[in-house]
């Protein structure tokens, strides 16, 4: 089974698959995909969504669930049963995680292998970076449109203005 969001970016089940890319092209991606009618799908949200608001899915194999904390979202992906799971990062509630962080890699990797997973977010941050760093596949879409005042959201864009490296996005 396979996850088509565009024609560049399929994501398969079995891989640990991260993926960056503007809002839009997800939420068409999410509500045009008959694959996503077929299979049991899990979308986890955590204290701020942005792709709920845009979700016109009325599907009965379609399932939300909101994660507040580390602990809610890793009590969500080890009870989980569903067969397509997409986990929108949210990085605040990374913020007073201490040491409880370190085990989420591990269980979105090993959740990955019997499911189709996709960790995503719309910018890099610090939080997205450490949780991807276990990812078998990243998935970066760049349409050009980067904000010129990028903020403190994308993480990617601001680091390497920062550095004197003007329009240049890079993963770190």
């Amino acid at each position: 089974m396979d996850l088509r969001i565009n024609d560049r970016i399929i994501l398969q089940a079995g891989r640990f698959n991260a993926l960056i890319a503007p809002l839009e092209l997800v939420l068409g991606g999410i509500n045009g995909n008959p694959v996503i009618g077929r299979y049991t799908t899990l979308l986890i949200g955590g204290n701020f969504s942005r792709l709920l608001n845009g979700i016109t899915r009325t599907s009965g194999n379609f399932e939300i669930r909101r994660s507040f904390t580390v602990h809610q979202l890793l009590t969500i992906l080890r009870e989980d049963d569903h067969s397509i799971v997409i986990v929108e990062h949210d990085p605040t509630i990374y913020e007073d995680a201490g040491d409880a962080k370190r085990v989420v890699p591990p269980t979105m990797k090993d959740l990955a292998r019997d499911v189709l997973f996709v960790l995503y977010a719309p910018t890099m941050d610090p939080s997205f970076a450490y949780l991807a760093h276990t990812a078998d596949h990243l998935w970066y879409y760049d349409d050009g449109s980067a904000p010129a005042d990028p903020g403190p959201g994308n993480y990617a864009v601001s680091r390497a203005r920062k550095a004197g490296i003007p329009g240049q996005k890079t993963l770190f």
